[in-house]
C-alpha cells in the first residue's frame, strides 16, 4: 500500500503488509490492528514507512506471533485511555519514529498463555501524555504477567506525564537495555514484578523504585551515569567508568564495582548508602561538612571485599573540632579502602584514612599534615626576601667593575636568573625560579671629592614557585630605586647604598586532593635598603683582592586574602635582615687600546637574622623562618671593550640549612658618556 488514506482503521490478519506514505486513522478503535487467527501459531507482519496511524484506542495493536516495523512513522492513541502502541505479547521495532498516547506511549500485556513481548527503539521518542512512557500490565486481571525485552538506543527518549518512563506491574518481568541514549524519568516496579535495567554509554536521570516484594537489578557500563534514588534494589553493578549519582539516602542489597563509581550527591547534602554486601573495586565520591562535623557515609551491613577508593571533596574550611571523621563501616570481610591521591585536603590540613577496629575507616585527625593550599599561601608570603635579593645582589654583580673607566657617568642594563630551593625547615619547602632585568643611569655628583655617583634604577622580575602535589605560585615584581656609589681611587675603598621600592603581584594555584583547583591573588608593596662597604686592593701583575661587607634589610606589608575555596590567609609584615662578609679575587688583563678583561672568583658567608614572620591560615598560625647562615661561591668576568662600553657576567651558587641557590646567573652591559 502506497499513498493511501484510510479513515476506518486497517486490520492485517495472518498476513503481511508493506505500507508507505500513507495515513491510517480510526475514530473509535485501533488505527492499525496486526492480528492472528486464534489457535494458529503464526501471526502477521507489517512494515510502516513514512506513514502515520492513529486511533482512539491505539495507533497500532500487535498480537502474539505478530510483528510491526516502524520507519520514519508516527503512532498516536488519541482517546482518553489511548496508547500509541499496544503489544499483546507481540513484537515491534521502531526507527526514527514517534509513539504517543494519551495514557501511555506503549502498553504491553500478555495474551492468554503467551507472555513474551519485545520492543526495540532506535532514534525514536515514546510519550505517555498522562501516564508512563511504557507500561507493562495485564490487560485483564486473569492474564499472567508479561516477560518483556526492551532495547532503547541511539538517542531514543522516553517521556511519561506522571514522571515514570517505565512501569512494571502484574507479576511481570522486564529487561530494558539502554545504549547511547539519555533518559529522564523513573522506573516503578510493583510488588511481585521484576526489572533489570542496563545502561551502556548512556545516562538516566530518575529513580528506580521497587516496592517491597519486587526485584530490581541495575547495571551501569561504559561511562553510563544514573542520577537518582535506588529503593529496595536487589543488586547494582557498576563497570568501566559507570557512575551512580545519589540524590538521597539509598539502600541496595548487593553492590559490585568494577571500575565504576558512586557519587554521594553534591556538597549541599550528606547521604548514607546502606549496602548488604560490597565486592569488586570502585570509587566512592563523598563530601564532608567540616564545620558541622557531618560526612557522607558508606554503611556495609554485611560482608565487604575488594579494594576501593574514596574521593572526598576538598574544602578551604578547617574542621570545627580536631576529631577523626567516620566515613566507612563494614560488618565483615577483608575489603580495603584508600584515599584517591593519598590524602584529603580539609582547610589548612590534609587527612589520611586509617582503619580502626575490625572494619571502620576514619579521616585521622592525629596524623594530619599541612595541606598544599596552606603551604602555598604561606610560601607566597615567604618569597619576598628571595625575590628582593635576587633583584639586587652586590655592586659588582649589579653594575660590573666601575673602575675600568674611572667611575664615569653612564647607563646600564642587567638581565638575570636565579633558582632557589627553600627547605621545609623554613616552614614550608618550595622551589623558586626567577628571571628579570634591571636598568639604570647615574652621573657624577659635583660635591666632596668628586668620586660619588648617584643614580636611579628600575626593573621587573617574575618568580615561579613549585610545591608539593602540583601546587604553584607566581610573583611578578616591579621595582624602582635610587643608589649612590663612592669609589676612592687612591685607597681602593668603596661604598654602595641602594634604596629600592617594590610592588608584588602574587598568585597561588593549588591542585587539591579531589582533582579540583583553587586559586587566589593579592598585591602588596615593600621597601628595602642595602649598604655595602669594601676595599679594592691591587696586587702585583694585575692581581687584586676585594674584601667587602654588606648589610641589607627589607620589609613587606602584610595582606589578607582568600583562595576561592574559602581558605583565608592573613599575613603580617614580612621582614628580612641579611648580613654578608666576603671577598673577591681576580686578575686584570690589559688587552691594549683601552680594552681590559678581569676574571674573578667570589666567596662569601651570609646570615639571615629575621626569624619571625607569622602567617595565619584560617585559625592556624604558621611561621616563615629563613634565618640561618649559608655559604656563597661565584665566578665572573668583567670586560671593558672601549672607553665607553663595558660588559660583565656572573654565575653563583650558595647553600645553607634552610635555603639553597643551585644557580644564579647575570649578564650586564654599561655605557659611559
Amino acid at each position: 500500500m502506497n499513498g493511501a488514506a484510510i479513515s476506518n482503521g486497517l486490520e492485517v490478519n495472518n498476513s503481511t503488509a508493506t505500507i508507505s506514505g500513507s495515513t491510517i486513522a480510526s475514530a473509535a478503535g485501533n488505527g492499525l490492528l496486526i492480528n492472528r487467527q486464534r489457535n494458529l501459531t503464526t501471526g502477521s507482519g507489517v512494515s510502516l514507512t513514512n506513514s502515520s496511524s492513529s486511533g482512539a484506542l491505539s495507533g497500532a495493536l500487535v498480537t502474539h506471533f505478530s510483528q510491526l516495523e516502524l520507519i520514519g512513522s508516527q503512532l498516536a492513541g488519541t482517546g482518553i485511555n489511548g496508547v500509541g502502541l499496544r503489544l499483546n505479547a507481540g513484537a515491534a521495532q521502531a526507527s526514527a519514529s514517534s509513539i504517543v498516547g494519551t495514557a501511555n506511549g506503549v502498553a504491553i500485556s500478555s495474551e492468554d498463555d503467551y507472555t513474551e513481548a519485545s520492543l526495540k527503539l532506535d532514534s525514536t521518542q515514546v510519550v505517555g501524555q498522562v501516564g508512563a512512557a511504557i507500561r507493562i500490565a495485564p490487560l485483564i486481571s486473569r492474564l499472567p504477567g508479561s516477560v518483556v525485552a526492551i532495547d532503547v538506543g541511539n538517542g531514543s527518549t522516553l517521556t511519561g506525564g506522571n514522571g515514570n518512563m517505565l512501569e512494571v506491574t502484574g507479576a511481570s518481568t522486564a529487561v530494558m537495555k539502554v545504549s547511547a541514549s539519555s533518559l529522564n524519568g523513573n522506573v516503578q516496579v510493583e510488588s511481585g514484578s521484576t526489572v533489570t535495567l542496563g545502561l551502556d554509554n548512556s545516562s538516566m536521570t530518575g529513580d528506580v523504585l521497587a516496592e517491597p516484594g519486587a526485584l530490581a537489578d541495575v547495571l551501569l557500563d561504559n561511562n553510563s551515569v544514573l542520577t537518582g534514588r535506588l529503593e529496595n534494589t536487589r543488586s547494582v553493578v557498576i563497570n568501566n567508568g559507570g557512575q551512580w549519582a545519589m540524590i538521597g539516602n539509598s539502600a541496595v542489597a548487593d553492590l559490585n564495582m568494577n571500575g565504576g563509581a558512586v557519587r554521594f550527591g553534591d556538597a549541599a547534602g550528606f547521604y548514607t548508602l546502606s549496602v548488604a554486601s560490597l565486592s569488586g573495586n570502585g570509587t566512592f565520591i563523598m563530601d564532608v561538612d567540616v564545620g558541622a562535623g557531618r560526612t557522607d557515609f558508606l554503611d556495609i551491613t554485611g560482608s565487604a571485599t575488594g579494594s576501593h577508593s574514596l574521593l572526598i571533596g576538598s574544602t578551604g574550611t578547617d574542621p570545627s573540632v580536631d576529631t577523626s571523621l567516620h566515613v566507612v563501616r563494614a560488618g565483615a570481610g577483608d575489603a580495603q579502602f584508600s584515599l584517591v591521591g593519598g590524602a584529603v585536603d580539609l582547610g589548612a590540613w590534609s587527612y589520611d584514612l586509617i582503619k580502626q577496629g575490625a572494619n571502620d575507616w576514619y579521616l585521622d585527625a592525629q596524623t594530619r599534615k599541612v595541606s598544599p593550599a596552606a603551604a602555598t599561601v604561606v610560601a607566597l608570603f615567604n618569597t619576598a626576601p628571595t625575590v628582593w635579593y635576587g633583584e639586587l645582589t652586590s655592586l659588582r654583580t649589579r653594575m660590573g667593575e666601575l673602575r675600568h673607566n674611572g667611575g664615569q657617568s653612564g647607563a646600564w642594563m642587567r638581565t638575570y636568573g636565579n633558582k632557589f630551593n627553600v627547605s621545609d625547615a623554613s616552614g614550608f619547602g618550595y622551589q623558586q625560579t626567577q628571571q628579570g632585568f634591571s636598568l639604570g643611569a647615574d652621573g657624577k655628583v659635583p660635591m666632596g671629592d668628586g668620586q660619588w655617583l648617584a643614580g636611579v634604577m628600575a626593573g621587573q622580575s617574575s618568580s615561579d614557585l613549585s610545591l608539593d602535589r602540583g601546587a604553584s605560585g607566581k610573583v611578578d615584581s616591579y621595582y624602582a630605586g635610587a643608589y649612590s656609589t663612592w669609589l676612592d681611587s687612591d685607597t681602593g675603598y668603596y661604598f654602595d647604598g641602594v634604596l629600592k621600592f617594590n610592588r608584588f603581584n602574587n598568585k597561588a594555584r593549588v591542585n587539591l586532593s579531589d582533582g579540583t583547583r583553587t586559586k587566589g591573588d593579592y598585591s602588596n608593596s615593600g621597601v628595602g635598603a642595602s649598604l655595602e662597604f669594601g676595599r679594592h686592593i691591587k696586587l702585583d701583575n694585575g692581581y687584586f683582592v676585594e674584601p667587602y661587607s654588606q648589610l641589607a634589610g627589607m620589609v613587606v606589608e602584610g595582606k589578607d586574602y582568600a583562595l576561592d575555596n574559602g581558605m583565608r590567609a592573613e599575613g603580617g609584615l614580612t621582614r628580612s635582615l641579611l648580613g654578608k662578609l666576603g671577598a673577591t679575587t681576580g686578575r686584570k688583563f690589559d688587552l691594549g687600546q683601552g680594552r681590559t678583561v678581569q676574571p674573578y672568583v667570589r666567596a662569601a658567608w651570609a646570615h639571615e637574622f629575621a626569624n619571625n614572620n607569622k602567617v595565619r591560615v584560617n585559625d592556624n598560625v604558621f611561621n616563615n623562618d629563613l634565618s640561618g647562615s649559608r655559604g656563597e661561591l661565584g665566578i665572573g668576568v668583567s670586560a671593558s671593550l672601549s672607553e665607553r662600553l663595558q660588559l660583565h657576567a656572573d654565575v653563583e651558587h650558595s647553600k645553607g640549612d634552610k635555603i639553597e641557590q643551585p644557580w644564579g646567573a647575570s649578564v650586564g652591559i654599561r655605557y659611559n658618556w
